[in-house]
């Protein structure tokens, strides 16, 4: 059924309870689905670990309508959880900031592309038919597919002495990489011949003409200032976050906390699994709900600063959890010896100090949570994905770490 439901006074339901519902599966629990907006169920959905994101999706009508609702974020662990080689039904549902998002959090690592990534989302795009890929070729920055194109093969224009492949066309001869590389390098280009053609000569003369280098760089750029968009700082700003600060240096008043990540998970307050049982949990639980809402997103904010700061790959779904449990841990451990000194509720406490300076409290008081690897290390270390972007600069490293690879102080 495509039609649009008409919007419901129903409350919210839980991820759990809408799990429920569909796993039962009776005409009973479908019309109770029936019930809620697209905007319940996606703001439900959020709320399942990503593999049960995939599980209620699956079996949910008006799927086309949820899963553009979801955050970019929160999309992107859902596929990774499914199974990209499996998810092109997510995807061809996806709006177009979605699949950028997606490109954007999964496919680069700091300032570093991974071709072989780029690839799986490029199939994705190929598998969710015809209509997704030829509106990939708009939404993706073109310096993306030319990078995609000089990675799967060398391209030449063909002057009749070539023995190897050539564009449908005759005026462009390659020479993939891989049989796979061949097979999806005939799809792309077949394909915007045939629907595209600006993108197809654009794809080839780019592959052949322009520079990797200004590429990268091009590429690189778009992709940070999406990233700060949703959330996700640079390197060097997110590295801030492990500069111990002294309780006694914590400002008294309120200072200004700036503007949520624009991807936090709740519209009303709804904290998630993860803050059950914790101090921050509780702490949010005595505020009004609009002032918790908007914390829980600063809180989020953290996580997403020290996923950046540890270089973890962000579009993963271990990255979230591993993220705010470490987030979690160090704003506690601030939130707590300040309550303390103050002699005021975790509560108040929460609602005047910015999340960011309390993790940096808890820094000052848990080394542990400090980060442990040295700038050689970071040089050395032997990656085992494809990141292949020649130009990471880590200058942020001679601000924040001492030679021995410890945190200045």
């Amino acid at each position: 059924d495509d039609s649009q439901p008409v919007p419901t006074d129903s409350p919210a339901p839980a991820g759990e309870q809408i799990l429920g519902l569909v796993r039962r599966g009776t005409e009973a629990d479908r019309e109770l689905l029936r019930g809620y907006t697209p905007e319940q169920l996606a703001g439900a959905v959020v709320q399942l670990a990503p593999r049960q994101r995939c599980e209620a999706l699956i079996e949910m009508e008006r799927v086309q309508h949820i899963v553009p609702l979801l955050p970019a974020a929160e999309f992107t662990s859902t596929v990774r959880a499914e199974g990209i080689e499996d998810a092109g039904w997510l995807v061809e549902y996806a709006s177009a900031e979605q699949r950028v998002a997606a490109v954007d959090l999964d496919c680069w690592k700091d300032l570093r592309l991974s071709p072989r990534r780029l690839f799986e989302w490029i199939d994705a795009m190929i598998e969710a038919g015809t209509e997704t890929l030829v509106a990939a070729f708009d939404e993706l920055d073109p310096e993306l597919w030319v990078l995609a194109m000089k990675a799967m093969a060398d391209f030449s224009f063909a002057d009749g002495s070539e023995s190897g492949g050539a564009t449908a066309d005759g005026f462009v001869f390659y020479d993939a990489q891989s049989s796979e590389d061949e097979e999806r390098i005939f799809t792309i280009l077949s394909t915007a011949l045939t629907d595209s053609p600006h993108h197809y000569w654009s794809f080839v003369s780019g592959a052949i003409l322009d520079s990797q280098q200004e590429c990268e760089e091009l590429a690189a750029r778009w992709q940070r200032g999406r990233l700060n968009d949703l959330g996700f700082p640079d390197r060097d700003h997110a590295m801030r976050a492990y500069r111990p600060l002294r309780p006694d240096a914590v400002p008294a008043p309120p200072v200004e906390l700036g503007t949520p990540p624009t991807h936090a998970l709740v519209a009303s307050f709804q904290p998630p699994e993860q803050l059950a049982g914790s101090l921050v949990g509780q702490a949010l639980s005595e505020l009004a709900p609009h002032r918790a809402t908007e914390l829980l997103g600063h809180v989020l904010g953290v996580a997403n600063t020290l996923a950046v700061a540890d270089q973890l790959p962000l579009g993963d779904s271990e990255t979230i959890g591993a993220s705010l449990r470490k987030a979690l841990r160090g704003i506690e451990r601030g939130l707590v010896e300040l309550a303390r000194n103050r002699e005021e509720s975790l509560a108040r406490v929460l609602d005047a100090v910015p999340a960011h300076d309390l993790f940096r409290v808890g820094v000052a008081l848990d080394p542990a949570l400090r980060p442990r690897r040295s700038l050689s290390d970071l040089e050395t270390e032997e990656d085992r994905d494809d990141w292949n972007l020649e130009t990471e600069s880590l200058d942020w490293e001679d601000q924040t770490l001492g030679p021995d690879g410890s945190l200045r102080k």
